[in-house]
Formats: C-alpha cells, structure tokens, sequence
C-alpha cells in the first residue's frame, strides 16, 4: 500500500556570491524578522553561510514544508519533477531578494527596458536536444569578460553546445513557430571561474557564451528573433560543421528551456516534455 509522505524537505545552495559573508547573514537574519513569508509553503529549518574570496560567500538553506493532499500525490508520483519545479521558483525568488550589486555595463534605461519587454524570448520549445563537449582551440583569443577567468588547459578552453531543432519561441505576449525543416539552433558555454577584485579566483562553471546557428551567414536572423548574444566571432569561426550532424533525423523528441537570461549553464535548466 502506498505511503503517502507528510512533509517535504529541499536544500537549495548559492555559489560565489559577490557579498561578504557579513552582509549575507545580515540579509538573512532580517529574512528571519518576517519569518521569510515570501517562501510559503516553505519555510526554513537551518541555514548556513560560508566566506569564499574577498567580498564573496556561499550560502545554503534547508527548507521544508508541508504537504496538502494533490502535492503528496505529485511527491509520490513525480518525485523528481516536483522537487525541479520546487528548486527553480525558490531559487529564483532567493536571487531576487539577494543584495547582489548590478554591473555598471549592464544597466539599461527604462526606455530600453520598455522597448525590448515585449521582444524578448522568455521560452523555447526544442527538439532533439544534444550536448556535445569540446576542447577550443585558444591561442589569440582575448578575454572575453575581465570578471571571468578563461579556463585553459593545455592552450585548449572545454566548450559545451547545446544543440537541437528551434520549433516554437515564446515571447511575453505572442510566439513564433517554425514548421520542417526546422531551423538548426545552439547554446555555447565555456569552462571559466569567477575573478575577483583582488584577483583571486572562485567556483569553476560553464559560462554562457551566446546563440548560433548552423549557417553563421543566417545569423543575422537571431537579433531579429531576440536571441542576445552571438557567440563571439573568434570563437565563432573555430566550432566545427560536423557538430551539426550530431542532431538526429526523424521524429523529434521536444524539449523546453526556459530562465533565458541565466549566465550559467546550470541556471538554464532544459525539460523533456510530451510529444503527444
């Protein structure tokens, strides 16, 4: 006979930080004064806080909550679904209530903000998704982003593609699909760590690149279609052709990307979903 279970327990992590440990546990404590209402169901059990280098830290929460009639089932059923979808929203709302301070370089104006709302992508509906791992060749090429640290080794930075069909983008207020043969549409990230101001470095993680497609003269189309950026023309001009023959033919499996503005791999999380 099944047993259905009562509560739910979740721990979420957050990885180098750019706030001092101090001014974290301070966040933290003043969440406790509201007894961290905007976590409900949830709420917290133990918590704990980590100094990484100068002005960065780890913090970790374990969260419980209890469950009403139709979560028991879904826990029951679908652990691993429940706990991915439990995992994003209190990520995501965490992120928000961090005091993670905001690039100068990426502060747009509210006409900007007003003008692109509706423009861009907040979720892709894909096929036949592939990962392909790489070693890039990195002789010449410049620093990319003065606070990531480029990892290499053996002159040769590791890649990631995520490569599969774009069937349909969804913007905030209409979307666009594509019929076969559909369009051939990749994610690149790189191998880097975080560099800090006094110059020590953190986490190794898989920093997100940019979009391409499988004919780079085609690529104008991704502006126009919202996706920002392109992967940079230097590493561009070096990812082979044969990545794209990776990508099986016939029916397509579909999958669904969503959190489009994450700088991180293992913050753009992709779902398989029913074909039916």
């Amino acid at each position: 006979m099944w047993k259905f279970p009562k509560t739910y327990e979740l721990t979420i992590s957050f990885e180098h930080l750019p706030i001092p440990e101090t001014k974290l546990k301070e966040t933290i404590l003043e969440w406790e004064n509201t007894k961290l209402s905007f976590l409900r169901p949830f709420w917290v059990l133990d918590w704990k806080t980590k100094p990484e280098a100068l002005g960065n830290s780890r913090a970790t929460l374990t969260l419980q909550s209890e469950l009403k009639n139709w979560d028991k089932v879904l826990v029951l059923f679908f652990p691993t679904w429940f706990e991915k979808a439990n995992r994003e929203r209190l990520t995501n709302i965490l992120r928000e209530k961090l005091p993670v301070p905001q690039s100068p370089s990426k502060r747009i104006s509210v006409w900007q903000k007003i003008k692109t709302y509706g423009k861009e992508p907040v979720q892709l509906l894909l096929g036949n998704l592939v990962m392909v791992k790489a070693s890039l060749e990195m002789e010449g090429i410049e620093t990319l982003d003065p606070s990531r640290h480029l990892q290499i080794h053996e002159n040769a930075s590791h890649i990631i593609l995520r490569i599969s069909y774009l069937k349909n983008i969804q913007y905030r207020f209409h979307q666009k699909s594509f019929q076969p043969p559909y369009p051939k549409f990749a994610e690149c990230y790189i191998q880097t760590r975080d560099k800090h101001t006094d110059e020590s470095l953190g986490k190794v993680f898989y920093s997100f690149l940019g979009y391409l497609l499988e004919k780079e003269s085609d690529e104008y189309l991704l502006a126009y279609f919202g996706f920002q950026p392109k992967v940079p023309k230097s590493i561009r001009e070096r990812i082979p052709d044969e990545i794209w023959k990776t990508l099986p033919d016939g029916p397509t499996e579909n999958w669904v990307a969503a959190n489009l503005k994450a700088e991180e791999l293992e913050f753009r999380p992709v779902y398989q979903v029913s074909t039916s």
